[in-house]
């Protein structure tokens, strides 16, 4: 059974009712780290502060007969974590540097309740502004009031927009009635939801009556029940059978810290044979100079 990862109750006006929030999805995502090719080990990523190179500036708007060289910008120092803190940029490279503790201040207070400020229409309430969905189940002792309202919610088809506090974070959420319990989604805010009058209009065109049939029949042959087990990610399961079928290959260890000290003077008495007798032999194309005059001189 998964964990509660919020336990509080649900208010409106003076009726509370205890509940707890379980996750109702999960990301099943293939996640990979990352690896040097040569020796398999994790790559970890530092803190390293930002030395952005000078820019070179053109004394004219012709376009120079050269190209400038690129300037890399060599890494930095490392940061500790304790020296970080958070920059909003106001125009290029410049930040108003913002510390946890500021941060912190202006959080909302930590809250258990999820207070629902209005009852609405639940048809009313437009899919795209929801984010993430969680189980709302109600306390033993609470069966009853979670019941009736419940049932309330669900026969009068009304959803409660409400406020839940997550992770120091006020959220805007709706309540809805869901297969006997009820579901908590949090939503983006109105200005959040890109309004349609940014993109293009649409062209006007003349359906006909043919037409408009034509789609209809098409519409109704394709339709029929909801599955949700007939949609599975068909590329999760590729990149698992591609995981599948490689061979895992260990990390190369260190030497100094895995390795004893007579393998390694062993593999240096190896190393230094064979660079011995690479140096005894002649290279080829030495070999091949010196023979070349001598056939020369036989076929003269």
């Amino acid at each position: 059974m998964p964990q509660a990862i919020w336990t509080g109750a649900i208010s409106f006006g003076l009726v509370s009712v205890p509940v707890r929030l379980y996750p109702a999805t999960r990301r099943k995502d293939v996640r990979f780290h990352e690896l040097d090719r040569a020796t398999g080990r994790r790559i970890r990523h530092q803190r390293i502060r930002d030395e952005a190179p000078f820019q070179l500036e053109r004394p004219s708007l012709e376009p120079p007969s050269f190209e400038l060289p690129s300037v890399e910008p060599s890494p930095g120092p490392r940061v500790a974590y304790e020296d970080v803190v958070k920059g909003f940029e106001v125009a290029p490279r410049q930040y108003v540097a913002v510390s946890r503790e500021e941060l912190e201040a202006i959080a909302p207070e930590r809250s258990r309740t999820i207070d629902i400020e209005q009852f609405v229409d639940a048809a009313a309430i437009d899919p795209i502004a929801f984010q993430t969905s969680y189980y709302v189940v109600p306390d033993r002792d609470a069966a009853r009031s979670f019941a009736l309202l419940v049932e309330a919610m669900a026969g009068s088809r009304r959803a409660g927009v409400c406020w839940i506090v997550l992770r120091r974070r006020g959220h805007l959420a709706v309540l809805r009635p869901f297969q006997g319990l009820m579901l908590l989604t949090t939503m983006f805010h109105a200005d959040e939801v890109l309004p349609l009058s940014q993109l293009p209009p649409a062209p006007a065109v003349d359906l006909s009556r043919k037409e408009r049939e034509m789609a209809s029949l098409l519409v109704r042959t394709l339709s029929g029940p909801f599955e949700a087990e007939r949609y599975g990610d068909e590329y999760r399961q590729r990149v698992k059978d591609l995981i599948a079928g490689k061979t895992p290959v260990a990390a190369l260890p260190l030497a100094a810290s895995t390795s004893s000290v007579a393998d390694l003077m062993t593999a240096l008495r190896a190393s230094v044979e064979q660079v011995r007798k690479r140096r005894s032999r002649p290279p080829a194309r030495t070999a091949a100079r010196r023979a070349g005059p001598r056939r020369r001189r036989r076929s003269a």
